[in-house]
């Protein structure tokens, strides 16, 4: 996990790279033999480069979880290293002394993928994709795959595997959503993000030339089309769409329509991932909310009056009990300011226990 180096509180999506392509550390690494030890020194100095830009402090446990994840690639992210010292300590220890290059390029992976991250606060996601050919309202699980393996690999952890998703609603919902397409949003706290791919396949005929004209040929070519909207689950506020192509020709109808939904659903995934990449740098600062009422009225009311609030872009539920919850609260305020606001909005007197500048402790009653 994290080291005592990550202590500087710092909102690194707002940082300068300026023309800054790696940043140089020099740490010790140990290890059973001299490859581990370098592993262990290009981990230290992928945490030593992160912890520049984030407080741990700060951070939620399962996001400490995922940046941890992010470490254990940390060779992915070295430019160079240079060794400085080495000595085989034991049959079983070997210490390493190295000057490490870091990638710190602005559109790098590992800015990339901490910077999203970050300001996202590794959101749940529930993708759902829909033929929607002939009238018809089948999902289309190929495709859900290669868009969750996609933001897998971008280092979200909380996606919403098939089982999951449809168990967030019943039959009905999911008709409607493949059928009008329209999502007010819900306040059930199943997910953050709702990803909704709307698909059609277009099958064509394949011609070659021959001497009386061109000639159907036996082969089948189908081409893909899925429309994307990306939506915040709790209002329905749509935050990203496209549209991808793919197409395929087969020795068969249905070969050919596979390879052109995965052909589709490749090209898709891509987009999605720079769709995130995109939201995550307009993002506003996330804000943890501790809240402890007198009862589970005056919890929901409290919750309900911070969503009203002009200032506050969304309210996450991330723990809740009976009278108590812990939130992630988007705004480009303050925490001072979003209490100021909400009691000039609420009914309910409240106390605060606890204030900085990313974290509220809050006792309503």
């Amino acid at each position: 996990m994290f080291k005592k180096i990550l202590s500087t509180a710092v909102a690194f999506c707002c940082i300068s790279f300026g023309n800054v392509a790696a940043q140089e550390v020099t740490v010790v690494g140990m290890g059973a033999d001299k490859n581990e030890a370098l592993r262990d020194a290009s981990r230290l100095a992928v945490e030593q480069v992160v912890g520049t830009y984030i407080d741990s402090r700060t951070l939620m446990q399962d996001l400490k979880i995922q940046l941890d994840e992010v470490f254990k690639k940390s060779n992915g992210y070295i430019k160079n290293i240079q060794i400085l010292a080495e000595e085989k300590i034991s049959d079983s220890l070997y210490r390493v002394q190295a000057k490490i290059d870091v990638d710190t390029t602005p559109d790098g992976k590992l800015i990339d993928e901490i910077t999203m991250l970050m300001q996202l606060n590794d959101p749940r996601i529930a993708v759902l994709v829909f033929d929607i050919s002939d009238g018809k309202t089948a999902r289309y699980e190929i495709a859900e795959g290669f868009l969750n393996e996609k933001l897998i690999g971008m280092n979200f952890s909380h996606i919403l595997n098939s089982s999951m998703v449809a168990a967030l609603n019943d039959a009905k919902f999911l008709n409607h959503l493949a059928n009008n397409g329209t999502f007010q949003g819900r306040n059930d706290n199943a997910a953050d993000y709702l990803v909704l791919g709307k698909c059609k396949n277009l099958k064509n005929p394949v011609l070659v030339p021959t001497y009386d004209g061109m000639k159907e040929t036996n082969l089948k070519n189908f081409k893909s089309t899925l429309k994307v909207e990306v939506l915040k689950y709790d209002t329905g506020e749509i935050v990203g769409t496209f549209i991808a192509d793919g197409s395929a020709v087969g020795i068969t109808e249905e070969r050919a329509k596979d390879e052109s939904l995965r052909n589709v659903s490749a090209a898709a995934a891509e987009k999605l991932a720079e769709t995130f990449k995109k939201f995550s740098a307009k993002a506003t600062q996330s804000i943890n909310f501790t809240i402890t009422a007198t009862n589970n009225s005056k919890l929901q009311q409290i919750i309900n009056d911070l969503r009203s609030l002009g200032i506050v872009d969304s309210v996450y539920i991330r723990e809740q009990k009976e009278t108590s919850a812990v939130l992630s609260v988007e705004s480009s305020q303050k925490p001072n300011t979003i209490v100021t606001a909400l009691r000039g909005r609420t009914k309910l007197k409240i106390n605060v226990e606890e204030i900085t500048n990313s974290a509220c402790k809050l006792k309503v009653m």
